[in-house]
């Protein structure tokens, strides 16, 4: 982590403190305290994740054409995203998904924003 990033973490971390004043003094032991860090960092980690992960879903979308893994073609991505809830190490993170649909092959992929055909380029 850089220093920039840290300094950022500082200000919302003392920001959250001034704000949550009378939540956080509920907490009257050490370990009281470091459950409810934990807590925050947990949601924390969640969102942050599940941002990236919705970036990374549009920029996917936006492509539109991607090649099938099996036989080459180009396919669309398809309007409607896969919903997924994703088991990750702070807890659940909803996650939609775009997917292609293959009518050669007959079968759905989930496009990795990589592999474009020319066309989609």
């Amino acid at each position: 982590m850089d220093d920039q990033l840290r300094g950022k973490i500082h200000g919302f971390v003392e920001q959250l403190l001034k704000e949550e004043h009378a939540t956080f003094r509920k907490s009257q032991t050490l370990l009281e305290i470091e459950n409810q860090a934990i807590e925050i960092g947990d949601e924390i980690a969640r969102q942050l994740a599940a941002g990236d992960l919705a970036n990374r879903s549009s920029q996917t979308s936006e492509q539109q054409l991607f090649c099938c893994p099996t036989c080459g073609r180009s396919c669309r991505v398809e309007q409607d995203l896969e919903p997924l809830i994703l088991q990750g190490r702070r807890g659940e993170i909803e996650y939609a998904e775009p997917r292609c649909h293959c009518r050669s092959c007959r079968r759905d992929f989930f496009p990795d924003g990589e592999r474009t055909s020319k066309a989609g380029s």
